[in-house]
């Protein structure tokens, strides 16, 4: 660009389209890096769930990746250019993004799991309930009904509500911060006025920023949404009932200890540890007779009624 000329008002539209195929790319990358996973002994998914866990991923990105297009074009009436929004938006989304997503996971589950105990005839609550698992069977079930029920909760429930907090709180520091202090419009300013042209432009925003960025939040987010390994109290489906009451007691703990207190501060604190420890003791003796509860107990009363 030479001194005088206004610098270009590049579009975005047309290079994102051809940006899907980096997503391709990190998938490979995302591939390779399981590949080693594998290879360790470190990852025991079968071919048809990992496609499953990454095909809901992909999904994800990719409506992630539009909702930042419309965005940047409503940005640019006020000013700049739609790629340099999109650049401007890119780093605070993936990040804001992927915390996002592990707070959507744990609710979306917690909220199922509730549902499917205490309606077990719900049956389309058992998916939702189980992340990352395609069947009642464990691992090695895999149905078609399930992956769809997934699909349909990592892009719609999981997906979509993380990515419009993450714009949200973006346009939100856009309205309310000065354009000084605003570290998203700083961005935008600096891809604006770099005096690239627009191919430059497109190649580091839309191809070298997210090679790794897509890259690395394919691993965190599969982690996220992967199913759960074996963990103390937690069990099969066919047999989960126990472990499912703990989880949705701790979830719930809070406002079910306040429910049943009268008012003071000690029975909801008792009405918590009902909750949260069902089957183990109130009091704790260590020495192998209880010896040392009867001696705190005090001597038998002996006197007749």
């Amino acid at each position: 660009m030479s001194a005088g000329e206004p610098p270009p008002v590049c579009p975005v539209v047309k290079d994102f389209l051809a940006r899907q195929g980096i997503i391709a790319f990190a998938g490979l990358v995302f591939l390779g890096w399981t590949w080693v996973r594998v290879r360790r002994g470190l990852e025991t998914r079968d071919v048809r769930t990992f496609a499953a866990d990454t095909s809901k991923q992909a999904g994800q990105q990719a409506m992630g990746g539009a909702m930042m297009v419309v965005l940047g074009h409503k940005l640019a009436e006020d000013g700049f250019s739609p790629l340099a929004w999109y650049g401007a938006l890119y780093p605070f989304e993936i990040v804001l993004t992927t915390g996002f997503t592990g707070v959507f996971r744990r609710l979306n589950e917690a909220l199922a799991l509730h549902i499917s105990t205490e309606k077990p005839w719900l049956s389309w609550a058992q998916p939702l309930a189980n992340v990352g698992q395609y069947g009642p069977g464990g691992r090695s079930d895999f149905r078609c009904s399930w992956y769809a029920a997934q699909l349909l909760q990592a892009t719609l429930l999981i997906g979509l509500p993380a990515r419009l907090c993450a714009l949200g709180l973006v346009s939100a520091s856009l309205l309310l911060l000065p354009s000084p202090l605003s570290p998203c419009h700083q961005l935008a300013r600096a891809y604006f006025l770099s005096g690239w042209p627009c191919g430059v432009q497109a190649a580091a925003i839309l191809y070298a920023c997210p090679l790794l960025g897509d890259a690395v939040q394919f691993i965190v987010i599969d982690r996220l949404q992967a199913a759960r390994g074996p963990a103390p109290g937690r069990r099969s489906l066919g047999s989960s009932r126990p472990s499912v009451m703990a989880r949705v007691s701790h979830v719930l703990a809070p406002f079910s200890a306040r429910r049943f207190s009268d008012g003071s501060p000690h029975d909801d604190e008792l009405g918590r540890r009902i909750l949260l420890t069902p089957s183990q003791p109130t009091s704790h003796d260590p020495s192998p007779d209880g010896s040392r509860a009867a001696a705190a107990a005090g001597p038998p009363d002996h006197r007749l009624p």
